[in-house]
């Protein structure tokens, strides 16, 4: 019986310090690798490929402190989850030097030296045995590297965190800002407007410092200056001169990245009533690969709200002309897309695809198979009768392009710069065409040359540019989004899209309606029914089988 106990008791013991042993084991190599699974589909609580491949490359330490209050609870949740966060990037990269401070425990020196920092103290409201109360806490982040500091001032929630972490250490990592400019001097959407501060605003904090914007003005005749890494224009409102697009051509062949947000029509002042509009663009674009419908397209099974102005009331109601494309009609494929669930076009046109040597044509967004196409003058008041012979059909409505472009101007004379007074009247003396079949490149009288193919890069259409001005947040983030692509890579679009959530219900038939409806009203209390009686009779049948053969 001793023998017994003692083998046992071995056999017990050994069995607990292999188990032991295991833990440790595991716990060993859990400081080194681990393994984490995020069930969500966009995998919103993990550290995206992008976040990896910035922290992956760091060629020095960048400290992270983070300057956090332990109390009270509202604080100490957002602080623990913030460390979250922060546990992931630290798991990825030996050159993080992560701390967490709380700065309760800091004199009057040291918190005035945090304010002139830029993270301040601020006041929450908190509730405490029924009883509100306010707390001075703080709640900031800083990124230094080799010198340079760069501060979150306030940081309240996790759900855009990895964005603004990311790209700030983009920011104090990188030598130099990129340039984004925006054309103007045709009615454009002028990024320097004071209607549109509001805008920039969003457009400079979702920037992060990683590049720089300005207006670039093409009426002197100049080339596009160096700096400026991503030209966009965006709803000319006046025809471009000849001499204009050879200015944007010129820059695209010296592998400058574009973007032509194109507006189909122009509204007449204070009314729904719209006339097409003709930016000259047409033969560039569709030189490049990508022809513009000159239409309006309308969806009649996707589409926004708008608001409008009746008598004394604003309406909100469903808005044929405020295309909405949903998840299915992304390129899920292109990194600008693939993750974006909706977005909100207004007035838009159609775009067509023209196969290029040398060019990937990608569509970025599509309309429903409800989309229809409409020409001419447009009455767009929300109940005006849509044309009976407009066909329902696919339509795309924004297109990527990439690779070796041909210039438009190959074996062209340089157009001249327009006088002031041809400028005014919108009239310009066309090019003169050389009839040789192969492009040679031709000079001004100023010596310059007309560079006839360009290095690799990309170039983005839409067919509106009013989802500049509505700023919805899917529009925006869709520009910041192509801007990112352009300008950065694909650093950041993965990041920034983790927070775009748009889950809209899947439209049913009403016959599938009905039958849902009847189902939750008379099915349910149905399938209760049957389950009680089938139970009633089953335990009838057990009782008589043993009473018939328990007597037995």
């Amino acid at each position: 019986m001793v023998n017994k106990r003692i083998k046992y008791g071995g056999n017990t013991l050994a069995f607990v310090a292999i188990i032991f042993g295991i833990l440790v084991l595991i716990n060993f190599l859990s400081t080194r690798r681990f393994i984490r699974a995020d069930l969500t589909e966009d995998k919103r609580y993990t550290i995206s490929t992008a976040t990896k491949n910035v922290i992956d490359t760091l060629d020095d330490i960048v400290t992270i402190t983070a300057y956090f209050s332990t109390n009270p609870a509202e604080v100490a949740q957002i602080r623990r989850d913030v460390r979250d966060v922060l546990d992931e990037y630290n798991a990825f990269s030996k050159r993080l030097q992560i701390d967490f401070v709380n700065p309760a425990d800091f004199d009057d020196g040291q918190k005035q030296e945090l304010r002139f920092k830029g993270i301040p103290e601020v006041q929450i409201n908190v509730v405490k045995k029924d009883k509100a109360e306010i707390a001075n806490v703080y709640m900031g982040i800083s990124i230094g590297y080799s010198g340079k500091e760069e501060i979150l001032p306030v940081v309240r929630s996790t759900a855009n965190l990895e964005y603004e972490l990311t790209s700030t250490i983009l920011k104090v990592t990188t030598k130099e800002a990129k340039t984004v400019g925006f054309l103007s001097g045709h009615g454009e959407f002028d990024i320097d407007h004071q209607n549109h501060q509001q805008f920039r605003q969003l457009l400079d904090k979702s920037a992060q410092g990683q590049y720089n914007l300005t207006a670039v003005s093409l009426q002197d005749g100049k080339a596009i200056d160096n700096s400026v890494s991503t030209l966009v224009i965006a709803g000319a409102q006046q025809p471009l001169t000849e001499r204009d697009k050879y200015e944007i051509d010129q820059f695209v062949m010296r592998g400058g990245r574009a973007i032509f947000l194109v507006d189909p029509i122009q509204l007449q002042p204070g009314t729904l009533q719209a006339a097409p509009l003709s930016t000259g663009l047409n033969d560039l674009l569709e030189h490049y690969g990508v022809k513009l419908g000159n239409n309006l397209l309308l969806d009649a099974r996707f589409h926004d709200t708008a608001r409008f102005q009746q008598g004394f009331m604003t309406v909100i109601q469903p808005y044929p002309y405020f295309v909405k494309i949903v998840k299915p009609n992304f390129s899920t494929e292109h990194s600008i897309t693939n993750q974006l669930e909706a977005l909100t076009l207004p007035w838009t046109s159609s775009l067509e695809m023209i196969t290029k040597e040398g060019i990937t044509a990608t569509p970025l967004a599509k309309t429903s198979e409800a989309g229809r196409s409409i020409q001419g003058y447009y009455n767009l008041m929300p109940n005006a009768p849509i044309p009976p012979n407009a066909a329902s059909q696919v339509y795309t409505v924004a297109v990527a392009l990439e690779g070796k472009f041909k210039s438009f101007y190959a074996g062209k004379e340089i157009p001249p710069v327009p006088t002031q007074d041809v400028a005014e009247s919108g009239l310009e003396t066309p090019p003169t065409t050389e009839d040789s079949e192969t492009p040679v490149p031709v000079a001004d009288t100023a010596g310059r040359i007309t560079k006839t193919e360009s290095e690799q890069t990309q170039i983005v259409v839409v067919g509106t540019a009013q989802f500049l001005t509505q700023l919805r947040p899917d529009g925006v983030n869709f520009f910041l989004n192509t801007v990112d692509w352009l300008t950065l890579g694909d650093a950041l679009i993965g990041i920034r899209s983790h927070t775009i959530t748009d889950r809209p219900l899947r439209e049913v038939s009403e016959i599938e309606k009905n039958f849902i409806k009847y189902l939750c009203i008379v099915g349910v209390p149905l399938i209760v029914i049957v389950f009680g009686l089938l139970r009633y009779f089953l335990k009838r049948r057990a009782k008589r089988f043993v009473e018939t053969y328990g007597s037995v």
